[in-house]
């Protein structure tokens, strides 16, 4: 079995931070997104995968390669215009076959404790041309319209009969426009609830968000965590960090290769602290997370934040709910996390396709029940 990764996605909000680098490519501890997303198809069996990322696809194979690890392939899909998911899927036809159901997944979200086997099987037993996950909330199952509140969880296994349903050109969705012409065909498409947990990075603010919730739960974490070294539960500082005697670390947080924490500075988690950065005397850095070679000037404060690679927080500057991606901290520079307009979850719940096959499915289980 196969899988298209799809990394690409439209930056409705024109955040900052994916202007600067693919949010597929957006540091989480001590890897990218995409790299737990490849380490957790690799628990459902899948070593081939294909990645999508319209017009930043570049940047993503100078990083990962075509070989990452032994056991995984990739396959690069390019497109200069924005093709929509079920576009990219359709630039991958000919690579994916026409013989084999293939998995589909968002390359921007992770994917904690998934099951993906109980995922395939209730596909396989449906014969659904499309099965589309969905994060569910059960302690609402006795009110059916609550749980038009849950979402699609960005993952859909797919079998090859969809490709004859999508344009070789323009813009293609998924939601909006494939599976309306599946259902209008008569083919069945359904929806599952997912085992498992899944942090979609839409954003900036999803982005920490996500940081915050996996570094809160030992069991989530675990995955991308299990690897480093750790003297202190909820501590994982790489060897070649440098924290000071007097500097205090308070976890969860991770201090990345290189770092320096100096005296009577405060780290407070849950935090992600990248390779060679400098938090400098007096400096606190709380619920917030740094790239590489960014620096935190001393006495300055920096909370529920963002800071971009090499960007510097000047001595005695406070900066909350924020991304900094420069020296200087204007009001261009120091963007309001909450002033994104990317689309939220609620806004792609309500189309009618997915409560018809939401509905359908609870009638299907509970018949079974």
């Amino acid at each position: 079995m196969k899988a298209v990764v799809l990394a690409g996605g439209q930056e409705f909000g024109q955040c900052p931070l994916s202007r600067q680098l693919p949010r597929a490519l957006w540091p989480m501890v001590d890897r990218p997104v995409i790299e737990s997303v490849l380490a957790a198809l690799r628990t459902a069996g899948i070593g081939q995968m294909a990645i999508s990322a319209n017009g930043r696809t570049h940047a993503i194979a100078a990083k990962l390669g075509y070989n990452p690890t032994p056991d995984i392939t990739i396959h690069y899909s390019e497109d200069a215009m924005p093709r929509g998911a079920a576009g990219c899927i359709k630039d991958c036809e000919a690579w994916l076959g026409t013989t084999e159901r293939f998995l589909v997944v968002q390359g921007t979200s992770l994917y904690l404790g998934v099951d993906w086997d109980r995922l395939i099987d209730e596909h396989v037993k449906s014969g659904a041309a499309i099965t589309v996950a969905a994060t569910a909330d059960q302690t609402d199952s006795a009110d059916l319209d609550r749980q038009f509140l849950l979402k699609p969880a960005g993952i859909y296994v797919c079998e090859p009969s969809v490709f004859a349903f999508i344009k070789t050109k323009g813009y293609q969705d998924m939601k909006e426009q494939l599976i309306p012409k599946l259902t209008e065909a008569g083919l069945k498409v359904q929806a599952v609830p997912l085992i498992g947990k899944v942090l979609s990075i839409r954003n900036e603010e999803w982005y920490l968000n996500s940081m915050v919730a996996l570094l809160n739960d030992p069991t989530a974490r675990k995955p991308l965590v299990e690897h480093l070294p750790s003297k202190v539960p909820g501590l994982w500082i790489h060897p070649s960090a440098y924290v000071h005697p007097q500097a205090r670390v308070i976890g969860p947080a991770y201090i990345g290769a290189g770092t320096k924490v100096m005296a009577d500075a405060v780290v407070i988690g849950p935090a992600v602290i990248g390779e060679n950065c400098e938090i400098a005397s007096d400096a606190v850095v709380h619920e917030s997370i740094l790239w590489n070679e960014s620096r935190v000037g001393r006495g300055a404060m920096v909370e529920q934040a963002v800071v971009a690679a090499k960007a510097v927080v000047a001595p005695n500057v406070e900066v909350r709910g924020s991304i900094v991606l420069d020296t200087a901290l204007s009001s261009a520079e120091r963007t309001s996390l909450s002033g994104s307009t990317d689309l939220s979850p609620q806004e792609l719940t309500g189309h009618r396709w997915w409560k018809r096959i939401w509905k359908g499915w609870r009638t299907k289980t509970a018949a079974v029940e």
